[in-house]
């Protein structure tokens, strides 16, 4: 099963929260806005089963990105940082006076 980062809009603030609070899904509070007199908006991390019910019941979903490809593409920033050995942090060997 694929999840995927997602935009879901509906025609009223309490649909959006029903998102969260009926059918506890994984949405980021602090992108909710308001677009428009009847528009609001979220995003969220779904599945494909997520995104199928929620479209069912009226909700428009745009899908964003693949969440998998975005864990690979964030492996690959991870690597390229440089690697700390603390037996070489000078700061962790001198004595507090």
């Amino acid at each position: 099963m694929g999840y995927y980062t997602v935009r879901i809009r509906t025609s009223t603030w309490d649909r959006l929260r029903d998102l969260q609070r009926l059918y506890d899904l994984d949405v980021f509070s602090k992108t909710a806005k308001r677009l428009g007199e009847h528009q609001f908006e979220i995003e969220g991390l779904l599945s494909n089963e997520q995104i199928e019910n929620l479209s069912k019941k009226g909700y428009k979903i745009e899908i964003i990105a693949d969440a998998k490809e975005i864990a690979k593409g964030r492996g690959k920033e991870i690597h390229r940082l440089p690697v700390l050995h603390p037996e070489n942090d000078q700061s962790r060997n001198s004595e507090v006076k």
